[in-house]
């Protein structure tokens, strides 16, 4: 009798889990721990203790960090879609979280932008959210006005995960350049501090920048982000995906590799070799 009652209480708190699971989805879980130093808001010691939660939990990341594994030896497997697929693999979870964490911004900066359209209040807290995207892409403001909004919503937006994985096969050849193999570099990001990278062995003299190193796999994607979201270099990448948003077109990493102009002296060249590069493999990254 007891356990036919107690199993009767586990079957309907199964029900019950399997009706609400759906809804709980739909709230992302926050990683309250996931920002970098430079992505922390500095203007938000004023507000008290709950809203600076609120900001906090409004910056968070909304997927884990990935397990950190170091650096497969790419060059020990023959098999060249084996190797492209392992490639692909092994930095796909960076690139997904990334990407998470902007839908989830863009999502709470429309949010904010509709909002203030309908002249309803937007809370300091809110507003203490924009200010802080402001400082974290870059945007030297005075007042959050729609110019504002407009200019971030500009910034704060995904990069498809075929053009972040191709540049990163093309820069890193593959996972197999020095640069990545010592410091996590797929992207060939430069660094203009002594000792803040590795310094290029075909380096002109008079030259001084080194090309940044990374503690981690994370650390260089995030960096890539933050260098095609940011820097006026790649405006022209930015305002391509503003166009598609606005005609409601998918933003896809072929389209915006026309973008990609400033990125290597080869100008043209490089966009058609990255270009060429996706469809190729369009295959392997739609896995």
């Amino acid at each position: 009798m007891v356990l036919g009652k107690i199993s009767a209480v586990i079957f309907w708190l199964a029900v019950i889990v399997a009706v609400l699971s759906p809804f709980a989805e739909l709230e992302p879980i926050r990683q309250l721990d996931s920002l970098e130093e430079w992505q922390k808001p500095s203007r938000i010691t004023a507000l008290n203790q709950a809203d600076q939660k609120k900001v906090l939990q409004r910056l968070a990341y909304t997927q884990p960090l990935p397990t950190f594994v170091s650096l497969p030896d790419f060059n020990q497997i023959k098999n060249v879609t084996e190797k492209k697929r392992n490639f692909f693999n092994y930095l796909r979870p960076y690139v997904k979280r990334e990407n998470a964490r902007l839908r989830e911004l863009r999502r709470q900066l429309l949010e904010i932008q509709q909002k203030r359209q309908k002249r309803l209040r937007v809370t300091l807290e809110e507003y203490a959210f924009l200010y802080s995207l402001c400082d974290e892409f870059r945007l030297d403001v005075d007042e959050i006005d729609e110019t504002t909004l407009t200019e971030l919503l500009l910034r704060v937006d995904v990069i498809p995960d075929s053009l972040v994985l191709m540049q990163a096969a093309n820069e890193s050849a593959w996972g197999t350049s020095r640069f990545a193999l010592e410091g996590y570099n797929f992207f060939g990001q430069w660094c203009f501090r002594i000792g803040c990278g590795l310094v290029p062995q075909e380096r002109v003299e008079g030259q001084y920048h080194e090309v940044a190193s990374f503690n981690s796999p994370a650390a260089s994607i995030k960096g890539y982000f933050y260098n095609l979201n940011t820097f006026h270099t790649y405006e022209h990448l930015r305002s391509i995906r503003a166009s598609l948003r606005a005609e409601n077109k998918p933003v896809r990493g072929e389209t915006l590799a026309a973008g990609l102009g400033s990125y290597s002296e080869r100008g043209e060249e490089y966009i058609a070799e990255i270009s060429g590069m996706i469809r190729v493999n369009r295959k392997l990254l739609e896995e």
